[in-house]
């Protein structure tokens, strides 16, 4: 069996990986059956360093994208087949608009965001030993700190990343409308990323401007219902 190897819950969430969320929900939606196991050390074992990897027998991949790709390929399985060209280049840029620019605002909002900071080290970090359990939280949020300046999104200020994920918000809100999915009234890959990231944005246990915001847009939260 397919095993999925993850954070773990946390803030409510199965997960609180969008990158996790996305592939767990990928799976569900194409019905493949599989086993999460969810742990903090998954990440010492994680070839590229990052979670979710799955393992198929003697096979290990990492990363959504290619987990993805992998399980359409092997396990003869597409979420994608009642959509035309069109719908297919649309999701594809919808998907990496928001893996590439929304999920920042979300890791800033964790990250950097001083009352959701402390929550986010209690769950990454509050397990640990004495002294690591001190040491550690720095040492991660600096890298985190470094990977948003690096992104460009961390070069901005907080009001500023807000205009960024209301864009966003707003232009899913249209894509979405009224309809149950994306692009109607079946799911698609698309609808497993877009999922993902508005779950642990709208339905993740931790409150901050992003998730007031977001909460604006009611299609939105009851799609995430």
């Amino acid at each position: 069996m397919i095993k999925l190897y993850a954070f773990g819950p946390a803030f409510g969430m199965i997960d609180p990986s969008p990158f996790v969320l996305k592939t767990d929900a990928f799976m569900r939606l194409a019905n493949i059956e599989f086993e999460s196991i969810g742990k903090m050390q998954n990440l010492q074992k994680a070839r590229k360093g990052k979670l979710p990897f799955i393992t198929d027998g003697e096979k290990t991949i990492c990363d959504s994208f290619f987990i993805q790709k992998y399980l359409e390929e092997h396990y003869d399985v597409s979420l994608d087949n009642d959509l035309n060209s069109e719908q297919l280049t649309q999701a594809h840029f919808v998907s990496k608009t928001v893996e590439e620019s929304l999920y920042w605002c979300i890791v800033h909002f964790r990250w950097i965001y001083p009352k959701n900071w402390a929550i986010t080290k209690k769950v990454f970090f509050g397990k640990m030993p004495f002294p690591l359990n001190k040491f550690v939280p720095i040492v991660a949020q600096k890298a985190v700190k470094k990977a948003l300046h690096g992104h460009g999104i961390g070069r901005h200020t907080e009001q500023e990343i807000l205009m960024i994920a209301k864009n966003h918000l707003e232009a899913l809100s249209t894509l979405i409308g009224d309809k149950k999915y994306c692009f109607g009234d079946k799911p698609s890959s698309l609808d497993a990323t877009v999922y993902a990231f508005l779950a642990e944005i709208i339905s993740a246990e931790i409150e901050s401007p992003l998730s007031e915001l977001a909460h604006n847009y009611g299609n939105l939260v009851s799609y995430c219902k």
